[in-house]
């Protein structure tokens, strides 16, 4: 064929309709023999036919994209998370277009208008605020939302989340029992799931260990000194009796041990530490590190599943999955015998 190959070039060269050859491109094969299909898949390979993707869209209304908007990509974490979900609709054929609000309301606003411009057929929102009304509203316009990585209060929609309570509460039960007194843990940024965290925390510091929230928690932020600072603290507080930090994240468990290293402090002896690892290294560290793993790869899938089933029954997802953690006890926290 001569110059630029067209559907109706495709259609005439397989024998049928225009409407057939739409009917393959967008994946619906109901009433198409294997035969037929087998042939119009070898001619568009023949001319490298690559379909006009912005005249399909303002034709069917479907761009086969997914709007993914997250909260941060500093850490790990995010990128598990959206690889999850990249894999998925990468499967069921759609793409993903993907936006960082680094934990700002405007910017993940901003975000949705984009995705909205792009006629995206579905939202997978990491949220930066414990707020559901502008979720609601991408809902009432029929295009399904779901929530990945927390929860909402009062959301009725999808959402896929971890649940930290029993992470946190398991640790904290674990340090009791290797005979650890006091703990504190350490939390790098406010926001409405770290501050959640860090309540939770509290609740169990306080029934295990008998500590108040302004001891149990402390906020160190993401650079070195304000880690040091709190170690430094909490290293000279409640002499005689052993103690142990947590970590909220990787970021911060580095940090800790870092700074730990510097001081030469022996964990256990000295200190206890565990925390939150995603990536896997703590069992690598002198002498192992207990710590909590996120599945955040599968939270990621099980985001864009849900996603992938709505879309193909026509509604808003309706379903709360929640996924379990798991927590490697290691040496870190071990029982010191006397």
């Amino acid at each position: 064929m001569a110059g630029k190959v067209t559907i109706s070039d495709i259609a005439k060269e397989a024998k049928v309709s225009k409407t057939t050859i739409s009917r393959y491109l967008n994946g619906n094969y109901s009433y198409m023999s294997a035969e037929t299909r087998l042939r119009i898949e070898q001619i568009i390979r023949q001319y490298n036919y690559v379909p006009n993707s912005i005249a399909r869209t303002l034709k069917s209304k479907k761009s086969g994209m997914i709007g993914v908007i997250v909260n941060t990509l500093r850490y790990q974490v995010g990128a598990q998370t959206v690889t999850g979900i990249n894999d998925i609709c990468t499967k069921n054929g759609y793409g993903t277009i993907v936006h960082c609000s680094n934990g700002n309301r405007i910017a993940e606003q901003t975000a949705i208008q984009l995705c909205l411009n792009q006629q995206v057929e579905g939202f997978i929102i990491i949220p930066c605020e414990n707020e559901i009304e502008p979720y609601r509203q991408i809902c009432d316009q029929g295009i399904p939302v779901v929530i990945c990585t927390r929860r909402l209060t009062g959301w009725p929609y999808g959402c896929v989340y971890v649940r930290h309570e029993l992470l946190i509460e398991g640790m904290l039960h674990h340090l009791k029992e290797q005979g650890f007194k006091k703990v504190k843990f350490l939390i790098d940024v406010h926001d409405f799931h770290k501050d959640w965290m860090g309540e939770v925390f509290a609740q169990s510091a306080q029934a295990l260990f008998g500590m108040s929230p302004e001891e149990a928690v402390v906020w160190v932020g993401r650079e070195a000194p304000p880690v040091c600072e709190a170690l430094e603290a909490f290293l000279h507080q409640y002499p005689g009796q052993r103690k142990a930090v947590m970590a909220v994240n990787t970021h911060t468990l580095f940090m800790t041990l870092r700074e730990l290293e510097r001081r030469k402090i022996r964990i256990p002896q000295e200190l206890g530490v565990c925390g939150y690892d995603a990536i896997g290294w703590s069992e690598l560290v002198f002498p192992g590190i207990t710590a909590i793993r996120q599945p955040m790869d599968r939270m990621g899938m099980a985001a864009a599943e849900m996603m992938m089933n709505c879309l193909r029954e026509n509604r808003l997802p309706q379903e709360c999955v929640a996924l379990e953690g798991s927590m490697f006890f290691r040496n870190s926290t071990r029982l010191i015998s006397l």
